[in-house]
């Protein structure tokens, strides 16, 4: 039974490593130690704890919904920097292209006056399996990281937001529909 089991894991095993991020454990490893960096790892138990606590608190129906969405996320790891230790822009923009040779895809880039932020998910069939964050502030030296597991439905994010803001997801431009070619045969 001991054998049958053995090999079991062993057949396992090569689907825990797929199931690993490389792009954000490799960023958080090499960044992790430098000196002014904090680093935390959170387990997803400790979220969802957190979650349920911050949800009997919540005033509106909304803050209630949003925080039962954290009974999705998993391990949580953070990093920020302390008393003006960048992280380089070059490490960040690297970061990002693995990110997007392993699947991930831009949900938010914002740049204002050498603040960058961005925000990227990984997502498979209406899931959103990892959220990534990070802010980074060239010019006061300061940084903010955070990877999440998740196993997020688009679906009821989507319906929190339609009802939180329903008139802010409407397009800023209007585009009118483009009427079928007449089709004239001679």
């Amino acid at each position: 039974m001991k054998n049958n089991l053995l090999v079991c894991l062993l057949f396992l095993l090569p689907t825990l490593v797929i199931c690993q991020n490389k792009p954000l454990n490799k960023f958080y490893r090499q960044n992790k130690r430098e000196e002014g960096i904090r680093n935390a790892k959170l387990p997803g138990w400790v979220i969802r704890l957190g979650s349920k606590i911050a949800k009997g608190k919540a005033e509106s129906e909304t803050e209630k919904e949003a925080l039962g969405l954290m009974r999705h996320f998993g391990k949580v790891k953070f990093m920020f920097s302390e008393e003006g230790t960048p992280i380089a822009p070059d490490k960040i923009k690297q970061l990002r292209q693995d990110l997007l040779d392993y699947s991930f895809d831009d949900l938010l880039m914002v740049r204002s006056e050498g603040v960058d932020l961005q925000i990227m998910v990984k997502e498979a069939g209406g899931i959103i399996e990892n959220v990534f964050m990070i802010v980074n502030d060239t010019q006061g030296g300061e940084m903010f990281f955070l990877s999440a597991k998740a196993n997020l439905n688009l679906r009821e994010l989507s319906k929190i937001l339609e009802k939180e803001m329903p008139d802010k997801l409407e397009p800023l431009i209007e585009v009118p529909e483009e009427e079928p070619p007449v089709n004239v045969s001679l």
